[in-house]
């Protein structure tokens, strides 16, 4: 009889652990996840692992890579237009005056904001605009005075017109990295340059150059010779190719209204091939010629 009971006592034990076995790892993972839920460390987390992606930044050699790798999604930031004039043309560089205008607060956040908030943040906006216009100039300087740029402006040139057409967020959506970028154009006479600007390095990333036969632009002696070796150590890339400056490239750079005379219309598209860590990357380089009126070169984009 001893021996029944214990065999049925043995089969009751094995009968509710097996409905544990079932039950109650089910049941730990709720009281696991609601502690998860009602725990305050849970944001903390959160915090500190967005802090260390955001610590980590791209390269410009990467964003640059991650533009041409058509794999990026982008999108546009803010709602505000960004006019403005220079003021005036000083010997150490430019000064600007820019207006910033909106019929209604910029952010839908914002409301509900009073007059004194939203004035506050539309001189902010002003100020950022303008110093962003004084560091592009400088990168422009820059490019121009090691052959990046043909000689565009100086300072005994009219005053340059100005138009921010506002910022973009560029997102990996693999690594779930971004950058974000804005974009603005300068103009003077029939001379305009739009360029995209990476926000984080301040460096140029693009541009599209556009002229008449009144503000031809010079490369001066040494043509366009640097142009390939200036931009991969203005990107910090690793190499250039060692035959990017042939006669192809030459015309585009630098004998558009050339090209004009004997071709008429025309469009002319080359690329400059550049190396970064293992990997070859193309920029494409195009440039146009219209009616004799209109000329322009663009370059990565």
């Amino acid at each position: 009889m001893r021996s029944k009971g214990t065999a049925a006592v043995a089969a009751c034990m094995a009968a509710v652990l097996l409905a544990l076995a079932f039950i109650l790892p089910e049941w730990l993972s709720a009281v696991h996840d609601r502690q998860l839920l009602d725990s305050p460390s849970i944001q903390l987390q959160d915090e500190e692992q967005e802090g260390f992606a955001e610590s980590i930044q791209l390269t410009v050699a990467e964003k640059v890579m991650l533009l041409r790798s058509g794999e990026v999604n982008v999108m546009q930031l803010g709602q505000e237009e960004v006019e403005g004039v220079y003021a005036s043309v000083l010997p150490e560089g430019w000064e600007f005056t820019l207006n910033v205008s909106v019929d209604k607060p910029v952010l839908p956040e914002m409301k509900a904001s009073t007059d004194e908030e939203i004035t506050s943040y539309l001189a902010e906006l002003n100020q950022t605009w303008e110093e962003r216009l004084e560091a592009v100039q400088t990168e422009i300087r820059s490019l121009q005075a090691v052959g990046g740029l043909p000689d565009l402006w100086n300072e005994e040139d009219e005053p340059l017109d100005c138009t921010g057409y506002g910022e973009l967020l560029y997102i990996d959506p693999d690594t779930r990295m971004s950058f974000q970028v804005y974009h603005l154009t300068l103009s003077r006479n029939t001379m305009s340059m739009r360029l995209m600007v990476d926000i984080q390095s301040g460096r140029i990333l693009s541009f599209t150059l556009q002229w008449g036969q009144e503000d031809i632009p010079s490369w001066g002696l040494r043509g366009a010779a640097n142009f390939g070796g200036v931009w991969r150590n203005y990107w910090g890339m690793d190499s250039v190719s060692s035959g990017w400056y042939d006669d192809y490239t030459r015309n585009i750079l630098e004998r558009a209204e050339e090209l004009y005379r004997n071709n008429g219309d025309y469009a002319s598209h080359g690329q400059i091939s550049f190396t970064y860590d293992g990997q070859s990357l193309s920029i494409p380089l195009e440039c146009e010629g219209r009616r004799g009126r209109s000329f322009l070169i663009r370059w990565n984009v």
